[in-house]
C-alpha cells in the first residue's frame, strides 16, 4: 500500500507536455490520508491542477470511515467502488517520493523511496465526487492512489508500491478517450526504471503532524 508520500515542485518534471506548466506549490514532506494534496485531472476537456482530499469516497458511500486511500491495479476495473472512476475519472497524483515501513525486531522502520534526480513525477490515481444534502450543499472531490506489486527495489521493504507513471503513460492515463481496459491495465505495472532509490529515515515521519524536510533526512 501507500500510506504517506511527499510532493515538492521541481523543474525536472516527468509529466506530459500538455500539463507541464504546473503551478508552484508548497513542498509537502509527509502527506497523510484525509489531507488535501495536488493532482492533475481532466475537467471540461482540459487538464487542470487541483487539490483534492486523499481518501476515495464515492457518492453512495455513507460511512466516511470506509474511504479508501489505495486502489489495487489488479481489481481496479472490476471492483464496484472503483471501476467507474477507472474508466471516466483518472488523475495524476503529483509526488516526489513515498514511505513504507518494514517490520523489524525493534519495531517498524520507515523508508523513503524516490527517483535519483528527485523529479516531480506522477502516481496513477482515480478521483470521485461525494456530496451532502442539508441546509448547505457541499461538493467534495477525493482521490485514491493506484498500487501494484513491488519491484525489486521496493520488495524487501513492502510487497506493494504505488504505480509510478512514465511521461508517456501519463498522457494515456489522462486521455479521456482511452477506455480500453486491457490497454489501461498495461500501464499499471511495477516501476521498471533503474533510478528508484530508497534509504531508512527516522520514526519522526510516523506522526502526520511532522511535515518538514526532516522527514526525508537519512537515518
Amino acid at each position: 500500500m501507500c500510506g504517506r508520500y511527499t510532493s515538492r515542485f521541481s523543474d525536472k518534471q516527468n509529466l506530459p507536455a500538455g500539463v507541464a506548466k504546473v503551478p508552484h506549490f508548497k513542498a509537502r514532506f509527509n502527506i497523510a490520508p484525509q489531507q488535501n494534496a495536488p493532482i492533475i485531472r481532466i475537467l471540461d476537456g482540459k487538464p487542470g491542477f487541483a487539490e483534492l482530499r486523499w481518501g476515495f469516497r464515492p457518492s453512495w458511500l455513507k460511512d466516511k470511515n470506509k474511504v479508501q486511500i489505495n486502489a489495487r491495479a489488479e481489481t481496479l476495473f472490476t471492483k464496484p467502488m472503483f471501476k467507474h472512476s477507472a474508466i471516466h475519472r483518472r488523475c495524476l497524483v503529483l509526488a516526489s517520493g513515498w514511505y513504507e515501513w518494514q517490520q523489524g525486531e525493534d519495531g517498524k522502520q520507515p523508508y523513503v523511496f524516490h527517483l535519483k534526480a528527485d523529479p516531480l513525477f506522477a502516481f496513477a490515481g482515480i478521483w470521485t465526487r461525494w456530496h451532502t444534502q442539508g441546509e448547505e450543499q457541499a461538493d467534495s472531490d477525493s482521490y485514491a492512489i493506484v498500487t501494484t506489486g513491488a519491484n525489486p527495489v521496493a520488495a524487501p521493504v513492502h510487497r506493494r508500491m504505488p504505480v509510478v507513471l512514465t511521461k508517456e503513460a501519463c498522457e494515456t492515463w489522462l486521455d479521456e478517450t482511452a477506455q480500453d481496459v486491457k490497454d489501461l491495465s498495461a500501464l499499471l505495472m511495477p516501476y521498471s526504471g533503474d533510478d528508484l532509490q530508497t534509504y531508512p529515515v527516522s520514526t519522526y515521519v510516523n506522526s502526520p503532524l511532522h511535515t518538514g524536510e526532516e522527514c526525508i533526512k537519512p537515518l
